[in-house]
């Protein structure tokens, strides 16, 4: 059914879009060549409104631009940057190098101290951040670090006894009071059941907490000891070489807490930053 009253209303719509959006084209017209970010800073420094009132968003200048025509332009991005980004998440990915954030670690060690005394392993240390942070925490060990990356070496130092190989190539790994580590995703499984041969109290790692759901991989979990599952309330951004923070993290992760001779039903709970120590 026809209905001339709305479809006029709704053309009005436009043309009143279109008035309100006027001086903002005039303005944007004066500036060939900026790219939107640019447009945008300068406008709302220049004291430019929307037609509702408020600040010059992206999206507006983006719109208006489309009005008449013009491609919005992009900044160029460094070439040398990209390449140099791309190479780190590769050389991240390939050797599953994350570097864990404090936060992750430090609610642990808040949370169950008493694990953490005597001589420490991790065999994933990479920087050795989580075993020098028990050192702070007045454990001086001595302890054990290992990594994969013979370039970790240099920061390794200070951690206690540093070696350089694949942890699960070991032929005589050192007999430890505990493990903590945050091993490569797809050899987790066989992290723990190397560690158990010769870490005589807790093993903790750090896994997704997706990594409990598989068939066959909750078959082993209830038979390896596990003892306590504690979750992270908020998703660790992973850091890689650069420094830069893996922001774009979608998966939530836990604290798997393997005990010798534990065979009952794990415990689950949460690392909550506000619960009394």
């Amino acid at each position: 059914m026809y209905r001339p009253g709305i479809v006029a209303s709704k053309n009005q719509r436009i043309a009143n879009a279109h008035d309100r959006s006027r001086p903002l084209l005039e303005v944007i017209q004066t500036m060939p060549g900026a790219t939107v970010p640019e447009m945008v800073r300068a406008l709302n420094v220049a004291g430019h409104r929307a037609a509702r009132g408020g600040p010059i968003t992206h999206n507006a200048v983006t719109r208006a631009l489309g009005r008449i025509g013009q491609v919005p332009l992009v900044a160029p991005r460094s070439s040398r940057t990209t390449k140099s980004r791309k190479n780190i998440r590769a050389r991240a990915k390939r050797y599953e190098v994350f570097r864990t954030p404090a936060y992750c670690y430090e609610l642990l060690f808040d949370r169950h101290p008493e694990w953490f005394t005597g001589r420490g392993f991790d065999p994933a240390a990479g920087d050795g951040r989580m075993i020098r942070e028990i050192i702070r925490r007045g454990n001086p060990g001595p302890h054990v670090v290992n990594d994969i990356r013979e370039e970790e070496r240099p920061a390794l130092i200070g951690c206690g006894e540093v070696t350089i190989g694949d942890y699960l190539s070991m032929v005589d790994p050192p007999a430890c009071d505990y493990m903590i580590t945050n091993p490569p995703f797809t050899k987790a499984v066989e992290f723990v059941q190397k560690a158990r041969t010769h870490v005589s109290g807790p093993i903790c790692i750090l896994q997704s907490t997706r990594w409990q759901s598989t068939q066959k991989r909750s078959e082993w979990l209830r038979t390896a000891g596990l003892a306590q599952v504690l979750n992270l309330p908020r998703r660790p951004q992973w850091e890689v070489d650069s420094g830069e923070q893996v922001r774009n993290n979608v998966m939530d992760f836990a604290w798997y807490v393997f005990l010798p001779g534990y065979c009952r039903r794990p415990e689950m709970d949460w690392l909550i930053e506000s619960d009394p120590i």
